[in-house]
């Protein structure tokens, strides 16, 4: 019995050299955050240093946080945001460059609809024009316009400059009815080519005709520095117009027009059937889907007889 204790109890070498470096290897880890830290010695702290450090740092917040709410209009947001993103400086839009414009706060794509529009021929005799750019939305007029200063000299070309200014011709002023002129007829408008001239033509159809002019923004590829340069050269007479029946159009019928969607034509159809057939237009404005602003877009079109 003593034999097999004693055999059970005792190690061979290997197995006390295992143990051994076991041993060690506790050891060290136990020690190693002690040594470790001994020889990492903290900085003294200066505590008035830091106090100032604290002190300096909470002034600065409060300066900032002042600046910034005396600065944000909180009854027009919008705006407010608005001066945040632009960085005015006096210019005059007749020659300041892509860069320049760039500096103001738009856009690469903005400043360069508006260079090429100028490169067109256009031109900003006052403030106001300006307003006819789509970059140029009241919020952004309302913070540039202190700063736009237009000179005489450069509101309009000289004729001879104008016919060598980038080579482009002088056109003759030539009015168009856009529900009812061709593509011959368009191209002789300012601004539109053969291009354009087919893509109004194509909106055109599927409208059912214009109720205004400033629906050709809605055409493919139509920017509003290529609208202010047609702008004068169209109109629209909406004896023309082409109305759907909105009590017996189908719903294939209600889809093709641009400003219908499936879910409102089915709404539309939808309505027809639980209540009977709409007695006015106004009566599709009951239907949630169709807010004012659709509604008034559609109203030019509606026929219920």
């Amino acid at each position: 019995m003593k034999q097999q204790l004693k055999d059970f109890l005792s190690f061979g070498k290997s197995e006390r050299n295992a143990i051994l470096f076991l041993v060690v290897l506790i050891v060290v880890v136990i020690l190693l955050p002690a040594i470790y830290a001994s020889r990492e010695q903290p900085g003294i702290l200066n505590r008035e240093e830091f106090a100032a450090e604290i002190e300096e740092f909470m002034q600065m917040d409060k300066i900032k946080s002042a600046v910034s709410q005396q600065d944000f209009d909180f009854n027009e947001p919008d705006k407010s945001a608005g001066r945040a993103k632009f960085t005015p400086f006096p210019f005059d839009p007749n020659v300041l460059d892509k860069q320049g414009w760039m500096a103001l706060g738009f856009s690469a794509r903005q400043a360069e609809s508006i260079i090429k529009y100028r490169e067109r021929g256009g031109r900003f005799k006052v403030t106001e024009d300006l307003k006819r750019l789509y970059a140029f939305n009241d919020e952004v007029y309302d913070i540039l316009e202190p700063y736009i200063n237009i000179s005489a000299q450069t509101s309009t070309y000289p004729s001879a400059e104008r016919e060598n200014k980038g080579n482009y011709p002088v056109y003759e002023q030539f009015t168009a009815e856009l529900n009812s002129s061709d593509s011959a007829t368009l191209v002789k408008v300012r601004g539109i080519g053969p291009a354009f001239a087919r893509r109004i033509i194509r909106y055109r159809e599927k409208l059912g005709g214009f109720a205004d002019a400033r629906q050709l923004l809605e055409v493919y590829g139509m920017d509003s520095a290529r609208y202010a340069q047609m702008s004068k050269g169209v109109f629209v007479d909406t004896t023309l117009i082409r109305k759907f029946n909105v009590n017996t159009a189908s719903l294939e019928d209600l889809r093709a027009h641009p400003y219908i969607d499936y879910y409102i034509a089915k709404a539309l159809v939808d309505a027809r059937i639980r209540k009977g057939a709409f007695a006015s237009p106004a009566d599709i404005k009951n239907i949630p889907l169709i807010y004012d602003e659709l509604y008034y877009k559609l109203l030019p079109y509606i026929s219920i007889h």
